[in-house]
């Protein structure tokens, strides 16, 4: 594969991955908003976040294998 296209590979799972976030962030917000918050759960999207930040930092244009995992929606692992 081109370096080329390693490199559109790499910057779109980076998006895809950012993307991952957005419901998380959401949902601790949500959980936030009521009267008694589930402090299980908030922790829950945090660590998820925090999976995700870790992912997202020490990927590289090199990790072709990951790259794969994260654009395939049909795989078992699927960020989306």
């Amino acid at each position: 594969m081109s370096d080329l296209k390693n490199g559109v590979r790499y910057e779109v799972a980076l998006e895809v991955l950012g993307q991952a976030r957005q419901p998380f962030m959401q949902a601790i917000h949500d959980e936030q908003q009521k009267a008694k918050p589930s402090q299980h759960f908030i922790r829950y999207c945090e660590m998820r976040l925090a999976a995700l930040d870790e992912l997202q930092d020490s990927l590289t244009p090199t990790d072709t294998e990951t790259i794969q995992r994260i654009l395939d929606a049909d795989a078992a692992f699927a960020v989306r």
